[in-house]
């Protein structure tokens, strides 16, 4: 259902789009002249208008990635962080358990057997 909602709200505002970008295709040159516009002292070469937008819409995905990149930087880094801790103490915890299984071995490798009472002979009478 959701796939079907996201093609029928997403494929009108990419023929809407398309179109647009077909319908403007008149030559433009941009002024980057803030204070003259009837003779700008820079100007960029005349290039259709769909490609002035489309230049525009890159590099405005390409800014807003690099600011969700940058801004991430910090959690990636306590990322990073607590990782290489938690590889630490799997490493800690998998070498205190081998000494605890090592030193159980032991306890009852060592230990001698319990007798029971019935196990016992019954003590003579003192004569």
């Amino acid at each position: 259902m959701k796939k079907w909602l996201s093609r029928i709200v997403w494929i009108p505002v990419f023929v809407i789009a398309v179109l647009f970008l077909v319908a403007n295709r008149q030559m433009v040159a941009l002024s980057l002249d803030p204070f003259s516009a009837t003779a700008p002292a820079l100007t960029t070469p005349a290039f259709p208008l769909w490609l002035w937008l489309m230049l525009m819409l890159f590099i405005g995905l390409g800014a807003g990635t690099m600011g969700v990149w940058l801004s991430a930087r910090p959690r990636r880094h306590k990322a990073r962080v607590e990782h290489r801790q938690l590889k630490r103490l799997r490493a800690e915890f998998a070498d205190v358990t081998a000494k605890l299984e090592a030193a159980e071995r032991r306890q009852t490798e060592t230990v001698p057997a319990v007798l029971e009472d019935a196990d016992i002979p019954p003590e003579a009478p003192p004569q």
